[in-house]
């Protein structure tokens, strides 16, 4: 009877819980017959929510790398921090300090904290683009914090973004899973050129309408391809199309000003 209730009362949320039959029902436990319930999945083709494996895998995995450079940021303070009080109590017995050494250490915890907020800017300005499923954004800015977000990865080298010298007209769209497919991009060209090499990122209007982002220098060290059949699904979901350049070096990717139907 209880657990009668508890379905009943769930009934009505947006869960849109489903009682399947009770020719299904598993063994009883403690001598109550629980019935197993199914969750009835919302397509994913009409929103930009977070709501498939994909894009929680991509929202999780930043917010990991995210938490891990702040990690590392603590860490140097709390090393500057230990020497400091050395230092400290160096002076309170009367010893000679170095004072560069001071000033380094000083310089070092200053440094770390305008860098974990420039972290943290990024973080909220990522963990926000979930907010509305569809807006206008700057391309621009959202290429400039997917290279920073890819930039905490250990085997991204050195990425160099030329903005364009004209402002470029605001686009509709999913923010974050166009977000989502510029990081899949970046950390694809990566991943092929190695550490050591640079990776070319250039935007500029599309002559058809539209604006086109290239990301040039992809190397041969990743064996997979970057068109697999996620890349696709998350293109599709936003009306981007993608080319590769026939040597596999280039990756081309153009953004419609607006998602059709939108």
């Amino acid at each position: 009877m209880a657990i009668e209730l508890i379905f009943n009362y769930l009934q009505p949320l947006t869960l849109h819980l489903e009682i399947i039959s009770l020719e299904d029902r598993i063994p009883q436990i403690f001598n109550l017959q629980f019935r197993p319930i199914r969750v009835r999945r919302n397509s994913m083709t009409d929103s930009g929510d977070i709501r498939n494996n994909d894009d929680l895998a991509f929202f999780g995995k930043v917010n990991a790398s995210i938490s891990h450079e702040l990690k590392n940021i603590l860490a140097i303070i709390s090393e500057a921090a230990g020497l400091l009080n050395d230092l400290t109590e160096m002076a309170a017995e009367g010893q000679d300090i170095d004072l560069d050494m001071l000033r380094s250490c000083s310089r070092d915890i200053v440094e770390e904290i305008q860098r974990g907020f420039s972290t943290i800017k990024q973080m909220n300005t990522f963990s926000h683009s979930v907010d509305d499923p569809f807006k206008s954004v700057n391309l621009t800015e959202v290429l400039k914090l997917m290279i920073g977000l890819a930039g905490f990865l250990s085997f991204v080298g050195k990425v160099r973004f030329d903005p364009p010298q004209q402002d470029l007209p605001t686009v509709l769209t999913s923010p974050f899973r166009l977000q989502h497919l510029f990081y899949l991009a970046l950390v694809h060209a990566c991943q092929s050129a190695g550490a050591e090499a640079e990776i070319q990122v250039a935007i500029q209007p599309e002559s058809n309408g539209g604006i086109g982002i290239t990301i040039s220098g992809l190397g041969s060290k990743n064996d997979r391809p970057f068109l697999s059949d996620q890349t696709r699904r998350l293109a599709d979901s936003i009306g981007v199309e993608i080319r590769m350049s026939s040597d596999f070096r280039q990756i081309h990717i153009v953004v419609p000003e607006a998602v059709a139907g939108r």
